[in-house]
């Protein structure tokens, strides 16, 4: 009996291209078998920071949030079909903020901030959905620093600090981005693990 393989018709998120990235084998079992990992503390943290934002009691007192939270992005690159939401946007200003938690220090940085896939994912995206040219975009991303506490739980690093990063997007990013999707996408579809 021959095995499962990937559903051509499947939306490809940046989580589903980072995870391939990373281990073919443990995306494979995740995005074809369904297997899901329950997710770690520091992700359920992050999770709980970001949705703060949205409300009138953000976790973070100085961040920038714009019109939109969440805001949802659906494109289709040929036969595919993208999907993503960008933390935070304003249709108006053409303007994208997305927050990370990290305890890593040297996890983001003005050179990971300019090479980040998810970022230019976004900006292709908007492009393809909303018609916005790359170059129009005002784009920051939002490090917040978080500790592990004795106990093993997550909490922001006191004191609470945003380390902001003004990045940038052209046409030519956008269109090696959406190439990279769609030679990606063929090793999906054909990718089996032995």
């Amino acid at each position: 009996m021959s095995k499962p393989t990937f559903n051509p018709k499947r939306h490809v998120s940046w989580s589903c291209l980072s995870s391939w990235e990373w281990n073919k084998d443990e995306w494979y079992d995740k995005y074809v078998l369904g297997n899901r990992t329950p997710p770690s503390a520091a992700m359920l943290f992050g999770n709980v920071v970001g949705e703060s934002f949205a409300t009138d009691k953000p976790m973070v007192k100085d961040i920038i949030t714009h019109s939109h939270m969440e805001y949802k992005l659906t494109a289709n690159l040929g036969d595919i079909t993208l999907l993503g939401y960008v933390d935070t946007y304003c249709p108006k200003t053409k303007s994208m903020r997305e927050y990370k938690t990290s305890q890593s220090m040297k996890r983001w940085s003005q050179k990971s901030t300019n090479e980040h896939g998810q970022i230019t994912m976004y900006a292709l995206m908007l492009h393809l959905q909303d018609k916005v040219h790359p170059d129009d975009l005002t784009i920051h991303l939002d490090h917040i620093p978080t500790i592990t506490k004795q106990d093993f739980t997550v909490a922001l690093k006191e004191p609470i600090t945003v380390n902001s990063y003004k990045t940038v997007r052209t046409m030519g990013d956008i269109l090696r981005f959406a190439a990279y999707i769609q030679k990606t996408h063929k090793e999906m579809c054909k990718y089996v693990p032995t």
